[in-house]
């Protein structure tokens, strides 16, 4: 190798140009000014994201499961009316005229009808009604703490893939930079070949992972577009986590009251015990009270018109069904076990998911305090490497590696800090506080009880409440 005086000061002059490029790229993310905030996601999935409006629409149906059953409750009133006209002939002897005549007679009533007791079945199946609309209140909960969790996500997708972008860039850029100076000083002899075919390669692989983080980046872009309902523009790096339970223990104890599945699985546990009573109903009594009014007439004829007032009282006792009523509540039985059993269920999956939530969470703060130091390290080593390779102590593969390392080192920093944040939320929603509410988000909240309120005693009319 030639390394001659001339020799000596061009590889000075092309270290000392390596290493200013170095500096003025190393690897830094963009720190561009944010114009949507984590919070501004949130509150523009809540706003608009489809799969929360039509859960939202799905539990107002739900409510009117209880105004049905309210409804059993009330008289049923009905009207019927009648009109006819009758042509009559008789004749006794085929060659002699008969006798014609024409009636038009008309009727009409009206009759009421009021349950008086039915068994229990009514009050029963209320009581199925209000426990499946508080399940549905669950639901939404759930479908509401999934889409804030898709939004977190889908956020902190963008930001992670935009830096990972960003570096990758960096990376090929300051890659061309290396194979620039290694070309240069294998024109004056000071490396072979190889260290230029090493430049090369590893430029051609980094347009690779370029390529791959470009990729990501779009898919993270679609997803947060399905989530939130608009495009991503300059999101903010590092958005704050929110507040989280002291300890393991304390984030469980609110999960037992909370969490939204294991409210769900206890309100439907809730509803088959009713049903059980519904089943019972089914054998018992029925009483009702009925009137009716009536009055009918003849246009033709002999005019009549006569007027008739009945009130009622109708009891009916079941006695024998072919034995299906014994067999529903047989069957309400089991199902009330079933849904007991889920509950169980719902309680040991939701301490189960509170753990592991936990842990994750753990970890990815440990893990983004431990990447944040290998980035320090990766830093000095490389500028180390660096400077090793002027002095000819370092190879070109030297420092082709250590610059791998410190890029690998600050794309695991930007993945790390980007779970830690998705696990904080992920915790909050295992307890059951990912909420509008709970995260105070600067928006008209949606309040179920409204149309609960709205639509079960009403008698009449056929307006919705709308999204």
């Amino acid at each position: 190798m030639f390394v001659g005086e001339n020799g000596s000061v061009f590889r000075k002059r092309v270290s000392w140009r390596l290493r200013a490029a170095l500096l003025a790229s190393v690897f830094l993310v963009p720190n561009a000014h944010a114009a949507d905030s984590l919070l501004d996601a949130l509150v523009k999935a809540y706003q608009s994201n489809p799969q929360l409006l039509a859960e939202r629409a799905n539990l107002r149906a739900t409510d009117e499961d209880v105004a049905q059953a309210i409804a059993l409750w009330r008289p049923r009133v009905s009207i019927s009316a009648q009109y006819s006209s009758i042509k009559s002939e008789s004749k006794t002897d085929p060659a002699v005229v008969g006798l014609e005549s024409r009636t038009r007679p008309w009727g009409a009533d009206i009759t009421a009808t009021q349950t008086v007791f039915a068994g229990g079945r009514i009050l029963a199946q209320r009581r199925v009604a209000d426990a499946n609309v508080r399940g549905g209140r669950a639901i939404l909960h759930a479908t509401e703490q999934q889409i804030f969790i898709d939004t977190v996500s889908s956020y902190m997708n963008v930001v992670r893939d935009e830096s990972t972008l960003n570096l990758n860039k960096q990376n090929v850029e300051l890659l061309k930079k290396q194979l620039e100076a290694a070309q240069a000083r294998f024109e004056v002899g000071e490396i072979t070949r190889t260290d230029v075919a090493q430049a090369e390669a590893r430029l051609s692989a980094g347009l690779a992972s370029l390529t791959a983080a470009e990729a990501s980046l779009k898919a993270s872009r679609l997803f947060y577009e399905r989530t939130v309902g608009e495009a991503p523009g300059t999101l903010e790096t590092k958005p704050a986590t929110p507040g989280l339970p002291a300890s393991e223990e304390d984030a469980k104890q609110v999960a037992n009251q909370l969490n939204p599945s294991l409210t769900a699985a206890r309100e439907a546990e809730a509803a088959t015990a009713a049903g059980i009573d519904l089943a019972v109903g089914q054998m018992l009594p029925t009483v009702s009270l009925q009137a009716s009014y009536g009055r009918s007439g003849q246009e033709r004829g002999a005019e009549t018109i006569g007027d008739e007032t009945i009130v009622s009282a109708v009891a009916t006792v079941p006695i024998y069904q072919g034995g299906a009523e014994w067999s529903s509540i047989r069957q309400a039985k089991e199902l009330n076990n079933r849904a007991r059993l889920d509950a169980e269920d719902a309680r040991r999956a939701t301490d189960e998911g509170v753990s592991n939530a936990w842990e994750n969470y753990r970890a990815s703060t440990a893990s983004s305090e431990a990447n944040r130091q290998q980035v320090k390290a990766a830093e000095i080593a490389f500028e180390g490497v660096q400077q090793e390779l002027e002095v000819g102590s370092r190879t070109t593969l030297d420092v082709l590696n250590q610059q791998q390392e410190l890029l690998n080192a600050r794309v695991a920093l930007v993945r790390s800090e980007r779970d830690e944040v998705v696990a904080s939320y992920a915790l909050l929603a295992a307890v059951g506080k990912l909420t509008a509410k709970e995260l105070a988000l600067p928006v008209q909240l949606y309040d179920p009880v409204e149309n609960y309120e709205m639509q079960t005693w009403r008698p009449l009319g056929a307006a919705t409440y709308g999204n």
